[in-house]
């Protein structure tokens, strides 16, 4: 619903999954003078998760990098994403504390009791302020389903966002606030909570996308992700106008990113591993098959494990800027954000063809979403069907009665992603995914395209990703 009388504007400045743009020092100073330049004595600054995890340096500072950024841009109120809990829920509540906005969950609870997570750090079910006597109620929701099973969210109790948004909004209209808000890290579930009756705004995320639009006349803002934009939502006696800011170009902040790099050379993340002629793209389809990056990091796992074969999921990789010239340690790590360990097992010949069969398998989008080493594979790819038309290992093709030694990433194998891997059959754990892969391109520089992947038909329309 719109806002309920008022006398005065309210202005919001919403920041959203800033994730591993720390990692970037002039990336996340830009945000940080955007926010500056636009804030007023009227306005509040907002986060909605995300905004203190992935990325290196929140695995090599457990979240506390994030701290530098709120106190150079002094955020007013806050709620979780599911990544902030990658550090766990300890190094969270510091951050928490040691932050200046209030940060506020509806249904993020302790496992035992109905109190809020870290409430004794601070955080709040709801939250009140007032701008020039208009009263301005907050509330905050986070996803349930990328919180429940996140091994660093032990101990946390997660309840339905909608149906909790629902009972907070509620108690804040009985408390005779003007303007109803929620800060949502629930994503698709944003429409559901614009729905209900006490809520005026949803400032959301979660989902990556941009979205200014509404449902049942309630303004829902997603201002994407990285720090690439700068939601600013002004509300005035009924009207909500909404600007999604661009600050991809704007000026940076040189404080913030003056101290970012600091941090970024205190962790050794500016170490040079190798040079590159040319560049070499990181853009969306550069996270499929084939790919220098994907090469590089399949090429890794297979050399920790001394293993025949090597195989990761695509959506693994991360998007950032081509690279060219030096290579850091940042930018090698930055690819895989995520410091899995790596697996090792045995399956017999007929058992890797079934696995390479299924890189092309998960979802009907006619890709290819496993980047592979030691092998090489042919794709026969029409209008409506994705399938391996031959493969090889070593050269040669696989012999179904013979024995291969494969090697994942944990998540590979945990999930099931490709059968027949599975947690079940993991024999050895032969390292972690940074190390190796820093220690690979140290030693070995990037892995060229190589032709790894290739098609015997390519018939299928559209803007499909992989196998070009």
């Amino acid at each position: 619903m719109l806002p309920r009388t008022m006398g005065t504007t309210v202005r919001f400045l919403h920041y959203s999954d800033v994730e591993n743009a720390y990692d970037d020092p002039a990336r996340i100073g830009r945000l940080a003078s955007s926010i500056r330049e636009l804030r007023d004595d009227a306005t509040m600054i907002c986060g909605t998760g995300d905004t203190t995890a992935p990325g290196l340096l929140a695995m090599e500072t457990r979240g506390a990098h994030a701290r530098r950024f709120f106190r150079a841009v002094a955020p007013d109120f806050a709620t979780f994403g599911n990544h902030d809990f990658d550090p766990g829920t300890d190094p969270l509540r510091e951050t928490v504390a040691e932050s200046p906005q209030t940060w506020v969950t509806a249904n993020l609870l302790e496992e035992s009791g109905d109190r809020q997570f870290a409430a004794d750090a601070g955080v709040q079910r709801t939250a009140l302020t007032s701008v020039d006597g208009t009263r301005v109620g907050l509330a905050g929701v986070t996803d349930p389903e990328t919180v429940r099973p996140h091994p660093g969210a032990e101990g946390v109790r997660v309840t339905d966002p909608v149906e909790a948004a629902a009972r907070a909004t509620d108690e804040l209209v009985d408390r005779g606030v003007d303007l109803v808000v929620v800060l949502s890290h629930a994503g698709e579930s944003d429409d559901g909570i614009a729905s209900l009756p006490a809520v005026d705004l949803v400032l959301g995320g979660h989902v990556h996308d941009v979205r200014n639009d509404r449902v049942d006349g309630t303004p829902v803002v997603h201002p994407g992700q990285r720090g690439e934009r700068l939601s600013e939502v002004v509300v005035t006696d009924g009207a909500v106008d909404v600007v999604l800011h661009d600050v991809t170009e704007a000026e940076v902040a040189a404080d913030v990113a003056e101290t970012y790099r600091d941090l970024r050379t205190e962790t050794g993340l500016d170490e040079t591993l190798t040079r590159v002629e040319g560049t070499v793209p990181r853009d969306r389809a550069a996270c499929y098959p084939e790919s220098v990056m994907g090469n590089t990091v399949a090429d890794a796992y297979r050399w920790s494990a001394d293993a025949d074969v090597a195989i990761f999921n695509a959506m693994q990789l991360r998007t950032g800027p081509a690279l060219s010239g030096e290579v850091t340690v940042g930018d090698v790590r930055g690819a895989i954000p995520f410091d899995n360990p790596i697996h090792a097992t045995t399956l017999t010949g007929e058992e890797v063809l079934e696995l390479l069969a299924n890189l092309g398998a998960p979802g009907p989008d006619l890709e290819v979403f496993g980047h592979v080493s030691g092998a090489t594979l042919t794709w026969r790819r029409t209008g409506d069907d994705l399938a391996l038309d031959s493969a090889t290992v070593g050269g040669e093709s696989p012999d179904p009665s013979a024995t291969y030694r494969v090697s994942a990433p944990a998540y590979a194998f945990d999930r099931g992603l490709f059968p027949p891997l599975a947690s079940d059959r993991v024999e050895e754990t032969t390292g972690r995914a940074h190390e190796a892969l820093v220690a690979h391109v140290r030693r070995h520089g990037l892995t060229d395209l190589e032709g790894r992947m290739r098609t015997s038909v390519d018939d299928a329309e559209g803007s499909l990703r992989s196998l070009d």
